[in-house]
C-alpha cells in the first residue's frame, strides 16, 4: 500500500500528511457552494496555524503527544465536516432556518479542525500528558477557539466567536440545550457527526484503537488495569462493536438528527465513509468470531516525531 493511500480519506484522494492538500479539498467544496469570497484566506491561515500547533510551533502550546487524536484526525474531521456541509446545502432550502450561510459554514469547518485542540498541553504543562486532559479537553477547546476567533487575523469571524461553545457537542454525554437556535443545532449536528464518522472510517481504525486509543484511555484512568472496563487492548476491541451499534449509532441518530445522511447527499447516494465503516466492523466481527485478533497485524504509523523538541 502506498504511503499516500495509507493516510488518505475514504475516497483515497486526499493525503492527510499534507495540510495543503486538505486545504485545497475544503476550499474547492466551499468555493463551489458559496463562491470565491467565502473566506479563503481565513481557512488557509487556520489550517497553517493548526498544523503549527500540533507540531509544537504555536505560541503557548506544546507539540501534540497523542497518537490517536492527532493532526491527521483533526484534518480528517475538517474535511468530513466540509463534505457534510455541502450535503446539507444540497438538502436544505435556502430559506430554511437551519440553512448555513458562508460565514457559518466556514466557522463549522474551523470548529471541526480545532475540536481537539484542548488536548494540546500549554507551556506550563510539561508534567502532563495530552491524554490526561481528555475529560476537560472540549472545554479547553472552547476557550481556545473563543480567543482564536477574536484575534485580528480572524476578524471577519469575530462576531461568531461565542459559537465556539458548539465544540462541546463532540463530548459524548453532552447535550444541546433545548432552546438552541435551528442554525446552531444544524451546525452542531454536522460537527458531532464529522468527529465520529472520520474516526470510524479510518483505514487503520481498528489498529489505532488497539495501539493508540488504549494508551490514551489508560492515561485518563479508563483502561490498563484489571478492574477497569478495558484492562487490555483486546478488551477494548471486543467492546468496540457494541459501542458502535449502541452508543455511537444512537448518538448520531438521536443527538445529531441522523446528519450522516448528508454525506450520501454530497456523494450523490453512494457514501465512501459508510462503506469504510462497514468494512472495518465486518472485519472486526470476523476476527472476534474466530478469536483471532492476532490477525490484526498492521501497524499504524505514528505521525508525530517523539524525538523532536517541543514535547514533555
Amino acid at each position: 500500500m502506498s504511503p499516500q493511500l495509507r493516510h488518505s480519506d475514504p475516497t483515497g484522494t486526499v493525503d492527510f500528511q499534507d495540510p495543503g492538500a486538505v486545504f485545497s479539498a475544503i476550499d474547492q467544496l466551499l468555493t463551489r457552494r458559496y463562491g470565491e469570497d467565502y473566506g479563503r484566506p481565513l481557512l488557509r491561515q487556520a489550517i497553517d496555524d493548526l498544523a503549527a500547533a500540533f507540531r509544537g510551533k504555536h505560541p503557548g502550546l506544546l507539540r501534540c503527544d497523542t497518537h490517536y487524536h492527532d493532526l491527521r484526525h483533526a484534518l480528517d474531521t475538517g474535511l468530513a465536516m466540509a463534505r457534510l456541509i455541502d450535503g446539507h446545502g444540497i438538502e436544505t432550502a435556502p430559506a430554511a432556518a437551519e440553512h448555513l450561510d458562508a460565514g457559518h459554514a466556514l466557522l463549522g469547518v474551523l470548529l471541526a479542525l480545532y475540536h481537539d485542540i484542548g488536548l494540546l498541553r500549554r507551556h506550563d504543562e510539561h508534567h502532563l500528558t495530552g491524554a490526561s486532559l481528555t475529560p476537560i479537553h472540549e472545554a479547553r477547546g472552547v476557550a481556545f477557539m473563543r480567543d482564536y476567533l477574536s484575534r485580528p487575523a480572524m476578524a471577519p469571524l469575530a462576531h461568531l466567536a461565542g459559537k465556539a461553545q458548539l465544540i462541546m457537542i463532540t463530548r459524548l454525554f453532552w447535550h444541546l440545550p433545548a432552546d438552541t437556535a435551528p442554525l446552531d443545532r444544524a451546525l452542531a449536528c454536522l460537527l458531532g457527526t464529522a468527529d465520529i464518522v472520520s474516526q470510524l472510517a479510518d483505514r487503520y481504525y481498528l489498529e489505532k484503537c488497539r495501539d493508540f486509543l488504549f494508551i490514551e484511555f489508560s492515561a485518563c484512568g479508563l483502561a490498563g488495569a484489571p478492574d477497569l472496563a478495558y484492562p487490555d487492548p483486546e478488551a477494548l476491541l471486543r467492546e468496540t462493536p457494541a459501542f458502535y451499534t449502541g452508543m455511537l449509532s444512537a448518538r448520531i441518530r438521536e443527538e445529531y438528527d441522523s446528519a450522516d445522511r448528508y454525506l450520501k447527499a454530497h456523494f450523490d447516494g453512494s457514501c465512501p465513509y459508510e462503506a469504510a465503516i462497514n468494512r472495518n466492523f465486518r472485519f472486526l466481527a470476523e476476527l472476534l468470531d474466530e478469536s483471532r485478533l492476532e490477525r490484526l497485524h498492521r501497524q499504524p504509523q505514528r505521525l508525530i516525531d517523539t524525538t523532536a523538541p517541543g514535547g514533555a
